[in-house]
């Protein structure tokens, strides 16, 4: 009979040939990919009853979401210039230009439906069998709706493992200014700089179909 020690180790051997079948330099990407959107890594990969718990192929899958994400919203300010925009770095002020066509006129492609659609484009394709979800996702109810793109570990709850991308919100596609840990993202940020309580609208936030 074998000794127990083989045993346990063969029956293990799956689990340790998946771990170490992960491209070490991509996990690396992946933290490099948190860092550049000024998210600290331990609250991802905590293991802890409050952390995200993300896996090392969870960490190697995000790595090019991020650089994805942001040029795809880079690509969308470049087709629409808003002077407004660039000038407050404020969604809702964007939508006010695009609505009463103030400061000249405005946009209706700075919106936020169109930064969930330039993203979540960018970002659907590179998750195809991959450890990670990516669906669109939205706040509220009408007419004070938003929408965002969430990303997080498949099998999980997203309320408490996902991370949003929504370069909406400041008008800005650099990963540290688009890129959110969900506990941490608020669509609701007045001009004057007060935030509205974060129970309020994370009340009525939900996934939504690929095609809606």
């Amino acid at each position: 009979m074998a000794p127990l020690f083989t045993v346990l180790l063969a029956a293990a051997m799956p689990a340790l040939a998946q771990v170490a079948a992960v491209d070490s330099a991509k996990v690396r990407a992946g933290h490099d990919a948190f860092t550049r959107a000024r998210i600290p890594v331990y609250k991802v990969i905590d293991a802890s009853e409050k952390g995200m718990n993300w896996s090392v192929q969870n960490m190697a899958d995000f790595g090019p979401l991020v650089q994805a994400a942001s040029d795809a919203v880079a690509r969308l300010h470049a087709r629409y210039p808003s002077a407004t925009a660039d000038a407050y770095g404020n969604g809702t002020m964007t939508n006010i230009e695009d609505t009463f066509k103030l400061f000249n006129g405005g946009n209706l492609e700075r919106g936020c439906i169109s930064h969930q659609s330039e993203t979540f484009s960018a970002l659907q394709p590179l998750l195809v069998k991959k450890s990670l979800v990516v669906k669109k996702i939205r706040y509220g109810l009408p007419p004070t709706q938003h929408n965002a793109v969430i990303v997080f570990p498949a099998g999980t709850d997203w309320k408490y493992t996902g991370v949003v991308f929504d370069g909406w919100l400041k008008q800005k596609s650099a990963p540290d200014k688009m890129v959110y840990l969900y506990e941490d993202w608020g669509p609701l940020r007045p001009v004057g700089g007060i935030e509205i309580e974060p129970r309020y609208w994370k009340a009525n936030v939900r996934l939504l179909g690929d095609d809606e």
